[in-house]
C-alpha cells in the first residue's frame, strides 16, 4: 500500500505525519511518501520582476525543503523508512497529479481548521484534494 502525506510544516500536517508514522509502524509493508510543494511564482510584466520572482521561488523551495526535512526526521528517529519529495507548483494540483501518476492508495493530510463556509468561498488544498482524487483521503485534525 502506498500512502502520500502532503507536508507544509503546519501543526496539522505534522499531526498527519505522526499518524502516518504510527500506521507504518503497525504495518511495515506500507510505503510512505512525504511530499511538499513549494510555490512557483509567476512572471509579471514589471521590469526586473523575473529575477525577483525567481529568487522568491528559490527561497520558497529552501523553506519547504526544511519543512520536509523536519517531517522526515520524525520517521528517521523512529527507524522507519520513508520517501521524501519536493515539487514546485500549485499545491492542490501537484498533489492530485502525484496521486494519479504514482498509484497512491491513500492520502493522509492535515486539515486547515476552516469552517465549511470559508472553505467553500476561498478553497483549501485539503478540500480540493478531497474532491479530485479517487482514493481515500484521511484528514487529520
Amino acid at each position: 500500500m502506498k500512502i502520500l502525506v502532503p507536508v507544509d510544516g503546519s501543526e496539522q500536517s505534522m499531526r498527519a505525519v505522526a499518524y502516518a508514522l504510527k500506521k507504518a509502524k503497525d504495518h511495515p509493508s506500507i510505503e510512505v511518501t512525504l511530499l511538499t510543494v513549494a510555490y512557483q511564482y509567476d512572471v509579471t510584466a514589471f521590469d526586473g520582476a523575473v529575477l525577483l520572482q525567481q529568487l522568491a521561488t528559490e527561497r520558497s523551495q529552501e523553506v519547504f525543503r526544511e519543512r520536509l526535512e523536519d517531517a522526515k526526521k520524525i520517521f528517521d528517529a523512529a527507524g522507519v523508512k520513508v520517501n521524501a519529495e519536493l515539487l514546485v507548483g500549485d499545491p492542490a494540483s501537484v498533489i492530485i497529479s502525484y496521486v494519479e501518476k504514482k498509484g497512491i492508495d491513500e492520502v493522509i493530510m492535515g486539515s486547515r481548521g476552516m469552517s465549511p463556509l470559508k472553505a467553500a468561498v476561498i478553497g483549501s488544498v485539503t478540500y480540493k484534494v478531497l474532491q479530485n482524487v479517487d482514493v481515500p483521503v484521511l484528514v487529520v485534525k
